[in-house]
């Protein structure tokens, strides 16, 4: 016991020397990276004639690539994802890609850059087999489409803003159906799979075209090295892949009218090519204007429209999502981004902590905020605008904007509101962003937003009832009916608006772009001249347990979210065990349906990772059922218990010797006796130790269940980072805690295990009778 209390300690101890070593970490990478070998750079196109190049398997970049770089080695991979993973592991040194599509991957990963932007550019069209009827129908639907000026609304959503919400088509779907060819790892903008959904331009033109011809749309996944075969076949009717239009492919299929204009890209490792690694003076890095973001790397919160106003302003700006705005002070303080665009309000808050952040601009946009509503509850969206426009004319907006607004929202005090849990139940998801809108402070929710909502439903009387989500999935809540209301300084768009309803504004906020004051010209002298504070780690780890456990009585955060935590874990483990057994006691049946109803079972639920099954079970399964999260979160977790442990218990029954149950029934038990007092003793005592392994990884598996707003550990610690912006400290804390919690649960077990020992029994017996 004692040797295991002095592991935990080090462990501890090893996490904190972790945390305060990360910057020196930093600087040491930064060290290797500028003393790379400039001769092994890639300078210009003419550097990667004796390269490795990657190409898409069966693309025009194959051929290109095979002609005009005879020395170098010309690699085929059967996906972007693929290539992608080569250059980041070393397998090639660069590859040839659309741009349309690397845009959108520089955007998602920073390692990455161009070598050359546009190399060439071709002509994409859709496919067909020889003498199809649908190549003048497609031509004759794409003229119409370009004369309404749908194509270029498509253009501009997909390729120019990177919007990626896929509209509806009506599509009556009764003149039978048009199979369509694509690559669904493609990428975006063209083709991708998003919410178990097939998105992209290409996408949405095919079903458009679909409605057009009155035919249900079936798209037809496959590798790309396939379609043409597969179109020329008749296993599909049409291709819709970027497909570059070639003579070679016109003697084995017909091509539409060229729809669009792929422009070819080169791209390798940032760290591997030149202009990412020339030296700049230091004067040249500071950032003084708005025009300043051109290369550089903004963080904004996934979900809103931020990433879309750069890339449509600032195109050549890479714009990096992130969940909180905690990541993304996180990743700003360590360099992994050059700015932030936030709230106006959010971005003053987190000044406030950040003394070495400082805003380049608070001019860059102003966006109106409002309450979204169910589009199919228009009643409630209605007593809403009715209660906001008398709180304005009464004095009660005025009253609430100058606690939050005008007065310093960290000291604000939110007043006490009255609920009506008889009343009708309604559900308000929030994000917790932070103050002046949402945040958690004592255990308790306040803000601008809380408290407009929490008066509404005073008015009202109703059961306010308020669940916290990541900002992403506040629209897919409302727009599926799992949360009424959502308020969380959530900006009207005109995309938005087609998913939900929004109330009248109830305030035009500005947004900022924040960054480090050492990488802004109007704080750089201000910033050489600052006193360094020297404080040690002891007074630094004292400051940060005070600030993010003390204050506002963080602490109890943690308790509720161990609580949760706790709870799914056991009940997923009872409920697992349970169908675990009954799993096993299909799976060694002598009937042949049930053994294989288990085993496909156990197939189907250990070949799906835990969070699929947790989000199909609460997004799918129980759609339409108002059940709480956490008890879908118990279901999912137990079913993928159950599919391991069922294995667990039939490899423990059938390690017992069979003449053990021979001499059982012989001695005069019956069948079942002779399993619960022989067999099934044994057995337990097998099967604990790997139960343990499996119990255990299933409690820290549990810290996924933030996705469908079940405010665990896990979601604690992101609530508290969203109000200290500390960086490490609440997830070290966070982390020792799942180590102490499966440390404890390890004990317990061992226990049972040692409970369990036939030796152990025996030996208490002897002393007994002696």
């Amino acid at each position: 016991m004692r040797k295991k209390i002095i592991i935990a300690g080090i462990f501890l101890i090893l996490l904190f020397l972790f945390s305060g070593c990360q910057k020196a970490a930093q600087n040491i990478q930064q060290s290797a990276q500028l003393s790379a070998d400039d001769s092994k750079l890639i300078h210009s196109i003419d550097d990667i004639q004796d390269k490795r190049i990657g190409v898409l398997l069966g693309s025009i970049h194959d051929a290109y690539a095979t002609k005009n770089y005879p020395h170098a080695t010309v690699m085929q991979y059967k996906s972007v994802p693929d290539i992608i993973l080569a250059i980041k592991a070393g397998k090639i040194d660069c590859a040839f890609i659309t741009r349309e599509t690397f845009l959108e991957v520089m955007r998602q990963d920073d390692t990455l850059g161009f070598i050359t932007e546009s190399l060439y550019r071709i002509p994409i069209g859709k496919g067909f087999s020889k003498g199809s009827p649908l190549v003048g129908e497609f031509n004759a639907f794409l003229a119409d489409l370009k004369t309404n000026g749908i194509f270029d609304d498509m253009v501009n959503r997909w390729i120019t803003n990177n919007i990626t919400d896929m509209p509806d088509i009506e599509n009556s779907g009764e003149n039978g159906q048009l199979k369509v060819g694509l690559v669904g790892d493609k990428g975006l903008p063209f083709t991708v799979i998003q919410n178990n959904r097939l998105i992209g331009f290409d996408v949405e033109l095919g079903q458009r075209f679909a409605a057009y011809l009155g035919k249900e749309y079936v798209p037809v996944d496959m590798e790309f090295g396939s379609l043409i075969p597969a179109v020329s076949a008749g296993k599909v009717d049409m291709l819709s892949s970027t497909l570059v239009i070639t003579d070679e492919r016109k003697k084995q299929i017909d091509f539409s009218d060229p729809y669009y204009e792929l422009g070819v890209s080169v791209f390798g490792l940032k760290k591997n090519i030149a202009a990412y690694q020339v030296s700049v003076p230091a004067d040249g890095k500071l950032m003084a204007s708005l025009k300043d973001l051109i290369g550089k790397r903004i963080g904004v919160q996934t979900g809103t429209l931020y990433g879309e106003f750069l890339s449509k302003n600032y195109p050549e700006t890479q714009v990096l999502s992130y969940s909180s705005t905690a990541d993304m002070i996180m990743a700003l303080k360590s360099s992994k981004i050059d700015g932030i665009m936030i709230d106006g309000i959010s971005a003053e808050v987190a000044l406030k902590t950040n003394p070495e952040i400082g805003i380049l601009s608070d001019e860059v946009m102003s966006l109106p905020r409002g309450v979204g509503f169910n589009k199919k509850n228009p009643q409630l969206r209605e007593k809403f605008n009715r209660f906001l426009a008398e709180a304005k004319s009464n004095g009660l907006y005025e009253e609430i904007y100058k606690r939050w607004y005008e007065e310093d929202p960290e000291k604000a005090q939110m007043p006490e509101i009255k609920n009506h849990p008889d009343g009708p139940k309604i559900i308000l998801g929030v994000a917790v962003a932070d103050l002046p809108f949402v945040a958690v402070v004592n255990n308790r929710y306040v803000g601008f937003d809380i408290e407009m909502v929490q008066r509404f439903a005073e008015k009202e009387g109703l059961n306010l009832e308020i669940t916290a989500m990541d900002f992403s999935a506040l629209v897919a809540s409302l727009a599926s009916g799992k949360v009424d209301m959502i308020a969380d300084g959530i900006a009207i768009t005109e995309e938005r608006s087609k998913q939900i309803d929004f109330s009248d504004p109830y305030i035009k906020g500005k947004t900022d772009i924040i960054a480090l004051r050492k990488n802004l010209a109007v704080f750089a002298q201000q910033t050489a001249t600052q006193p360094t504070e020297n404080r040690s780690f002891l007074q630094k780890v004292a400051s940060s347990f005070q600030n993010n456990i003390i204050a506002e009585k963080r602490y109890l955060l943690i308790v509720e979210g161990l609580k949760v935590t706790f709870i799914i874990a056991l009940f997923s483990a009872i409920v697992g065990t349970l169908l675990g057994a009954f799993i096993c006691m299909l799976r060694m049946s002598a009937n042949r349906i049930l053994r294989s109803i288990a085993n496909v079972y156990i197939s189907i639920l250990r070949g799906i990772p835990a969070l699929l099954v947790l989000m199909l079970v609460f997004y799918v399964v129980f759609a339409s059922v108002d059940i709480h999260p956490t008890i879908a979160a118990v279901i999912a977790f137990g079913m993928n218990f159950a599919a391991y442990v069922s294995e667990m218990f039939r490899t423990a029954i059938e390690s017992v010797d069979k003449g053990q149950k021979e001499a059982g029934i012989a001695s005069g038990f019956t069948s079942f006796q002779t399993f619960l007092y022989i067999i099934l003793p044994q057995a337990v005592k097998q099967v604990l130790p790997v139960y343990k392994g499996e119990f255990i990884s299933m409690v820290k598996m549990t810290s996924v269940v933030g996705y469908i707003a079940v405010q665990d550990l896990t979601k604690a610690g992101d609530i508290i980072r969203s109000r200290t912006f500390d960086a490490f400290f609440p997830l070290v804390m966070v982390s020792a805690i799942y180590f102490l919690l499966s440390w404890l649960l390890g004990l317990f077990l061992d226990m049972i295990c040692i409970r369990t020992d036939p030796k152990r029994n025996r030996k208490q017996m002897v002393k007994t009778h002696d």
